[in-house]
């Protein structure tokens, strides 16, 4: 998940950008520890969740490969073992708080729980607390679990949860695609970079963002009702299509504006990656984009504004201003930022929804001896309406949450049909 202003307060905050100069990243090699403080995006993760006052869970990425077969515990372990030997970012451990909030590498391994006879699908959120018994803990140094499933009639589930500062997606698929490595008995690449997300953005440095809050409303109107929590349920949409970014994004501005006449704000999470080729982390290097839509505008218009901002590198505006956040303790930002028993039910929208598009991967790089893969789930984030999409071979998915208070009187149901019904071309 990109960092965010916080969402608890009325009008947008309007942050005039304050630049320092560029840095110089150190060159990428690799790497066997990560000692540094937070950036201040990992610090906004970090606070989700932590005050007993908000209604917020951790922060937490999640990836769900589907399959068939079965791995020995003891095989599991020892590809586990080597994938965290060689990547520091899976050892981190949160010490301090505000400025002197810390990275250090002696934190717990990636952990592996083994879950025999389970009845979950995988598309929903239906039956999925036990998923979510071991709580994740940055000061712990329990940052990420890796989940086996056994299903019946040979099936298998895959997941890996890991706390978002410390993870983002394409993190989150380097150790997938490190593990499956581990598993057929290829070499390991490792990590390469022990600097942050704000550093890279600081070694590029754009002085000018279209990105900015604007008034908007979510993309299924405003809030009804009082039920807490959210849902989320995985769509299958077929075989890939052309822009099928931009034509998921006008289903998505439709929909808004069949109860609002207001401009739609989709965000969009973008990889620091491409800043520093080469560049092989399982860290959140992601920042976010806002992209404006008014009525009536449509895929090629979405494709057109995402690409003149990516082209002019906005997602690299670092505003220095925004490190005032760590002046805050973790647990006073959570409350400033989250949801609580007073605000849950009537908060205004920061952006209309969010996608994320992780990418179409191939099965078989995700796939070995006693396991073959042939699906996989983005768990989209709580909090807002969010979407992940992802495609594996021929067949391409979405996974969308969305809170209660938003999906309620049969509007989930509503967007799916209408979703489906504009991919399907009419």
């Amino acid at each position: 998940m990109p960092f965010d202003p916080p969402n608890s307060v009325a009008a947008p905050l309007v942050l005039a950008p304050v630049l320092k100069p560029r840095r110089t990243l150190p060159p990428l090699q690799r790497q066997s520890e990560i000692v540094r403080p937070l950036s201040t995006p990992e610090y906004y993760h970090s606070c989700v969740g932590r005050s007993p006052r908000t209604l917020e869970i951790t922060r937490e990425n999640g990836f769900i490969f589907r399959g068939e077969g079965r791995i020995s515990a003891e095989r599991w372990q020892a590809a586990l073992d080597q994938v965290t030997a060689v990547n520091p970012g899976l050892r981190l451990r949160l010490v301090g708080d505000g400025f002197r909030a810390r990275w250090l590498n002696d934190g717990q391994p990636t952990r592996l729980r083994i879950v025999e006879d389970c009845s979950w699908d995988a598309r929903s959120s239906d039956g999925a607390d036990f998923v979510y018994e071991t709580v994740l803990s940055l000061n712990d140094g329990l940052t990420s679990e890796l989940l086996v499933m056994h299903q019946p009639n040979n099936r298998m589930l895959v997941m890996l949860r890991g706390h978002h500062a410390v993870m983002d997606g394409k993190g989150a698929m380097h150790f997938m695609s490190e593990l499956f490595h581990a598993l057929r008995g290829e070499p390991l690449l490792g990590t390469n970079v022990a600097f942050s997300d704000v550093d890279v953005m600081m070694s590029v440095g754009a002085v000018r963002s279209t990105s900015r809050h604007i008034k908007t409303v979510a993309m299924t109107g405003m809030p009804q009702g009082m039920a807490r929590g959210d849902d989320w349920r995985l769509l299958d949409l077929g075989a890939p299509q052309k822009n099928m970014l931009g034509r998921i994004v006008e289903a998505m501005v439709e929909f808004t504006h069949q109860h609002s006449d207001l401009p739609v704000s989709i965000g969009v999470p973008v990889d620091l990656r491409r800043h520093v080729p080469g560049l092989i982390s399982t860290a959140n290097f992601t920042n976010m984009l806002l992209v404006r839509m008014e009525k009536g505008e449509g895929a090629e218009d979405f494709k057109r504004k995402l690409h003149e901002m990516l082209d002019q590198k906005m997602e690299t505006l670092y505003p220095s201003i925004l490190d005032i956040f760590k002046w805050l303790p973790l647990s006073w930002l959570d409350r400033l930022v989250s949801r609580n028993e007073k605000n849950y039910h009537q908060r205004k929208a920061l952006e209309t929804a969010v996608v994320s598009n992780l990418g179409r991967f191939n099965s078989v790089d995700f796939s070995c001896d006693g396991f073959r893969m042939d699906g996989m789930v983005v768990v989209p984030l709580t909090g807002s309406v969010f979407a992940g999409l992802a495609g594996v071979d021929d067949r391409v998915e979405l996974a969308i949450n969305i809170p209660r208070v938003l999906s309620s009187n049969g509007r989930f149901d509503a967007f799916e049909a209408f979703l489906k019904k504009r991919l399907a071309g009419s």
